[in-house]
């Protein structure tokens, strides 16, 4: 049986955000909720222990020391494998926002201040979980899960470009066959990524409204990727962009 994590609820979790500078660390709040059905609630103990999980990992990045920049994607991608390995939620309780708002604003609020800082609220209140601090590492962990090896390759803002278009970020398939078919053209042309991810996006999502990709076998959208990012492929600048970090 999945587990199932304490809600903050959006009006506590914007009252607490207006204070994020004073907060420490909890494992309950008076306002949490949980989901009535699909799982048994997670004790404070449990809680506890994630958080403790978290931390350790946290303090192998040199946590409360400043975060180094080439360590922010290595952390993100050691966080996505714990919190899918110890939170054990099922796809719809990770789909709750609330549920990312306790973790980052109650449970973790000093290792989530580490990562992003103070002043992004999407980093703390999840309005967007492809933006939030920890329920942005869970999803990715577990929509490449078959391909971790793909997910090591790609940027912040690759990810960006991919999971941030609904219609794309939403089945795992045609986000695996784009970060796929873009990395085997980058290979023979290098230092565009950037622009050939971000157009290619925009193409699948647009023949995404003439076609099921439920309809396509995994090899016949992986070729459909292939086909976009080709034509993409045709139409790159002349100077490559430059990354953008996070």
């Amino acid at each position: 049986m999945t587990i199932l994590y304490p809600r903050l609820p959006r009006a506590e979790a914007q009252r607490l955000f207006a204070s994020v500078a004073e907060l420490s660390p909890s494992r309950t709040h008076h306002a949490q909720i949980f989901a009535p059905v699909g799982g048994r609630r997670a004790t404070a103990e449990q809680v506890g222990q994630l958080s403790d999980r978290v931390r350790d990992l946290a303090g192998e990045f040199g946590f409360p020391k400043a975060l180094a920049s080439a360590d922010r994607l290595p952390f993100d991608r050691r966080s996505a494998t714990l919190l899918i390995d110890s939170m054990d939620i099922s796809w719809s309780e990770a789909a709750a926002h609330d549920l990312w708002s306790f973790l980052a604003l109650v449970v973790l609020p000093d290792v989530t201040r580490w990562r992003f800082g103070e002043r992004n609220v999407e980093r703390w209140i999840a309005s967007d979980l492809t933006r939030h601090t920890w329920a942005r590492v869970w999803w990715r962990g577990t929509v490449f899960a078959s391909r971790p090896d793909l997910l090591d390759r790609l940027t912040e803002s690759d990810l960006n470009q991919i999971l941030e278009r609904r219609v794309v970020g939403g089945d795992s398939r045609l986000v695996i066959g784009l970060a796929q078919a873009v990395l085997e053209f980058e290979a023979s042309r290098p230092g565009h990524r950037r622009a050939l991810i971000r157009d290619a996006a925009g193409r699948l999502r647009r023949r995404l409204a003439f076609i099921d990709a439920r309809a396509l076998g995994d090899l016949e959208v992986l070729e459909l990727c292939r086909e976009l990012v080709a034509e993409a492929g045709r139409y790159l600048p002349s100077e490559p962009e430059a990354e953008v970090s996070d």
